[in-house]
């Protein structure tokens, strides 16, 4: 009634209802995020062994604390892929641990309010996760992962909640306190169902992420929840994407019930030039579909910081609405950790400085990436040697024991969006634990497919994706497709062949077939003979690389022959272990077929200039360096 008659009369007496909405209580929210960390905690280079003032959430913790003390109501979130991607997450994976996981000690120590999983959460393991989980002293949320399905999104069994709510006293700007109820939404990409199929220790199934964003919102809403922050661990897509896409926060943005969203997943930064204007996307405001919205990057080198202004209201069960909102991206201090966090992490840092620091072997060559997409590398031979010899011992009076075995071969490490410093620099002489953490960063586990001829053509196919089409007779063309990340080429150093730049990819960077007719892999040939369609091969990848593959061709009836759960880390450390002595100049396997008059760039990484004579046949020359550190080589096709 009360609230009928002050309808009634604001409908007579506009002034009055401007009167009414004028004293309605308002307050600043600040939201602070951190997305892709990829346990990148301490300022140390562990692959280097030196300190990295650019490196680790120590920094981070002084843009937190100085974001902190500028507002008066705060939370703080982390989005995913915290788990996996350095040195000391590798040691914690192995170590037999009496503490918490180094991660949530810092994330417990720095007041994390909540969290979601990313995709690389599950690289280790579903038992690893779910023992660090519950360490933290934060809930994590997740509405599209789950270990079992339901009739609907709303039945399934996730495993953590799809969401929560937090209750958090607030003051408005007269210093009044209420509470807010905050609803915290999380989601992940669902190709983790196959990325991580062949990872032992239980599988997950995962949901389209707007199908379980539209089963939970409502019920987030219902429970009462004021305002909801969607903790989205995805890129940001097109507003109306296909189902399953991998890229959903703006299509997320969209749903009427969401006021904010953290996005990730892709590295980019948002607000910022890398998003170009569109209806849907603000990349100056840091607006997707209208709601604020931030990206902050990986590996610690940003935060995202939202500021919400709140009004008090009567929407349902809702107390309060947003009305106002600016997002922007919060550069990293260049002061050292916070007192408290360098304490807690002080004796998981020594305890990986040390098994970094363990010899293995010797590696007669140095072992990098600099140009490891442009000419064979003795570091991708080398991983592809301690792959095949572990299979072929493992196959061993097996049916597939006559097949020849090949195994492919990634720079994980190789310039791109991680910068110039991002490419693997190991030099010749003692090879310990640390370097193989460079060598290759990622926990995946060994799986051997049986595959033909045709679909090894077409596995090298989709890694020369990475390649513009080249018109011969272009000069300074650039090489690489800078839409598509350098991890999708693949080496296979037990075949020969020349690709053709001049045709078109036959793939896209997804995988995706869209010039059917095109070839770019010539001469494909394994020793002295062709490769023919129909031939027969174990080919030795990993268990990501398994899990794309079934999602680039899902009508592909791909047949594991050997999996035993082995991490290709360890499989590449106890080789150099029984070897002692390793690395060898690279055999040029595959090469640009020649295009006369033709020339072409690359951007390379500071160490570069003294591996040159990898490039020697492509005649390369230094021509600039541009603004972010990359050089720019010419090389004559």
């Amino acid at each position: 009634m009360l609230n009928s008659q002050a309808s009634e009369t604001e409908d007579r007496d506009p002034d009055a209802a401007q009167t009414r909405l004028a004293h309605r209580p308002t307050a600043a929210l600040r939201l602070i995020a951190t997305s892709d960390l990829h346990a990148s905690l301490m300022p140390y280079d562990y692959c280097a062994n030196r300190p990295d003032a650019n490196l680790g959430l120590g920094a981070i913790s002084q843009q937190i604390a100085v974001a902190r003390g500028e507002a008066q109501n705060c939370l703080l979130f982390d989005n995913g892929d915290f788990l996996q991607g350095s040195p000391l997450a590798d040691f914690a994976a192995n170590a037999r641990r009496r503490r918490a996981h180094p991660v949530i000690t810092a994330f417990n120590t720095l007041g994390y309010d909540a969290a979601t999983l990313g995709n690389h959460e599950f690289d280790y393991g579903l038992r690893f996760l779910s023992e660090v989980l519950v360490e933290a002293r934060f809930p994590f949320v997740s509405a599209n992962i789950a270990t079992r399905l339901g009739t609907s999104p709303a039945r399934d069994e996730t495993l953590v909640p799809p969401f929560t709510i937090l209750r958090r006293q607030i003051f408005d700007t007269e210093g009044r306190a209420h509470v807010l109820r905050v609803g915290v939404i999380g989601f992940a990409p669902p190709q983790i169902a196959e990325w991580d199929r062949d990872t032992p220790g239980g599988r997950v199934h995962t949901r389209d992420i707007l199908a379980a964003a539209r089963a939970w919102l409502p019920r987030l809403r219902a429970q009462g929840a004021d305002i909801i922050v969607a903790l989205a661990h995805t890129g940001i897509g097109e507003i109306a994407p296909e189902d399953g896409s991998e890229n959903m926060a703006t299509a997320l943005a969209a749903l009427a019930e969401i006021d904010a969203v953290v996005a990730g997943h892709s590295h980019q930064l948002f607000p910022g030039p890398s998003y170009p204007t569109s209806p849907d996307v603000d990349p100056v405001r840091g607006l997707l579909a209208g709601k604020p919205a931030v990206m902050p990057g990986h590996s610690a080198n940003h935060v995202g910081i939202i500021d919400l202004t709140l009004q008090r209201c009567t929407l349902g069960g809702r107390r309060w609405q947003v009305v106002g909102s600016s997002a922007r991206i919060g550069h990293r201090s260049d002061r050292t950790p916070t007192p408290a966090l360098h304490q807690a992490l002080a004796p998981d840092h020594r305890a990986a400085l040390a098994w970094s620091r363990r010899q293995l072997g010797v590696t007669e060559v140095p072992l990098h990436t600099h140009f490891a997409t442009s000419a064979p590398s003795a570091a991708l031979a080398l991983i592809a040697e301690a792959k095949a010899h572990h299979v072929r011992a493992a196959v061993a009076g097996t049916s597939f024991a006559s097949l020849p075995i090949l195994s492919s071969a990634t720079p994980f490490r190789a310039g791109g969006r991680g910068g110039p410093a991002n490419f693997t620099e190991i030099p010749a002489g003692p090879l310990r634990m640390r370097n193989l953490s460079d060598l290759y960063p990622f926990p995946n586990t060994i799986v051997t497919l049986l595959v033909t001829g045709a679909e090894v053509a077409d596995w090298l196919e989709r890694s020369a994706a990475i390649f513009r089409r080249i018109t011969p007779g272009a000069v300074d063309a650039p090489l690489h497709d800078a839409d598509v990340p350098s991890f999708i080429f693949e080496a296979i150093p037990q075949l020969s062949y020349a690709i053709d730049l001049s045709q078109p990819a036959r793939f896209d960077g997804q995988g995706r077939l869209v010039q059917p007719d095109a070839r770019r892999i010539t001469g494909l040939r394994h020793g002295d003979r062709p490769v023919a369609p129909q031939d027969e091969f174990l080919l030795v990848t990993n268990s990501h690389r398994a899990g794309r593959a079934r999602l680039q061709d899902p009508s592909a009836d791909l047949q594991v022959a050997f999996t035993d759960g082995a991490r290709v880390q360890s499989i590449i450390a106890a080789h150099v272990q029984a070897s002692r002595q390793v690395g060898a100049a690279p055999a040029r396997h595959w090469h640009f077929l020649p295009m006369p008059g033709t020339s072409v760039t690359l951007a390379a990484g500071d160490g570069a200039a003294s591996h040159l004579s990898d490039l020697a046949a492509y005649r390369p020359q230094a021509i600039d360096r541009d603004c972010d550190g990359f050089t720019h080589y010419r090389l004559h096709l």
